[in-house]
């Protein structure tokens, strides 16, 4: 357990200083962010970077289902420790983004033997995915990266892959794919996460038959 919490389903309108404020009721907060996209729009989540590990274990148990700013917040623990980049907040590391070494390279896609391919990480991997493990994302927003994708689904477990289909003419198709390295991790999303909204869009989210 780190410091460190994931705020999840925050309204558009709720800045670093609102989200800051609400979570002093767990603890001492050290650093607040609302992660933006590149045209500095909110993604309608957040981090929240406490004093102690016990503020941020306060944040989750006791924050989650409140309501700031006409939205019930969802809280939890931040896997990624800190590296997600592009954000508003205070602090040194408000707008930091990804390294582009992070990215997948130029004309890498996760095709899944379909006429279209998708934008998506290189599996780290190389092992058959187990039963179960593979999830379907439907109805995401034409803005969302696969970046995004895994980030938001990092909340319930540890993602090996995500991608996010594109057809022929390099535009989003508004689906998507995570594959987690339990199917316990992947049960707990569809029972979590399918309905949120995320990105201005109620997610779909599935089992993959197809994998």
């Amino acid at each position: 357990m780190s410091n460190r919490v994931y705020v999840g389903n925050l309204s558009w309108s709720t800045s670093w200083q609102d989200l800051k404020d609400h979570m002093r009721d767990a603890g001492d907060v050290q650093y607040a962010k609302v992660l933006q996209d590149r045209d500095g729009r909110s993604k309608g989540c957040g981090i929240v970077e406490f004093t102690t590990v016990e503020g941020a274990a306060d944040a989750i148990e006791k924050l989650t289902d409140t309501e700031l700013k006409g939205r019930k917040i969802f809280v939890r623990e931040d896997r990624e420790d800190g590296k997600r980049g592009g954000g508003g907040g205070e602090g040194g590391e408000g707008g930091e983004r990804p390294k582009r070494a992070e990215r997948p390279p130029r004309g890498q896609h996760a095709d899944r033997g379909a006429p279209s391919g998708g934008e998506g990480e290189a599996s780290s991997n190389g092992n058959a995915t187990e039963p179960g493990c593979q999830l379907f994302i439907g109805n995401l927003s034409y803005e969302t990266g696969w970046q995004d994708l895994k980030d938001h689904f990092r909340t319930i477990g540890e993602v090996e892959r995500a991608d996010v289909a594109v057809g022929r003419d390099k535009r989003k198709k508004g689906f998507g794919f995570i594959r987690y390295s339990t199917a316990e991790d992947a049960k707990k999303a569809i029972d979590e996460l399918n309905g949120v909204e995320f990105m201005g869009r109620t997610l779909e989210v599935r089992l993959d038959n197809k994998a």
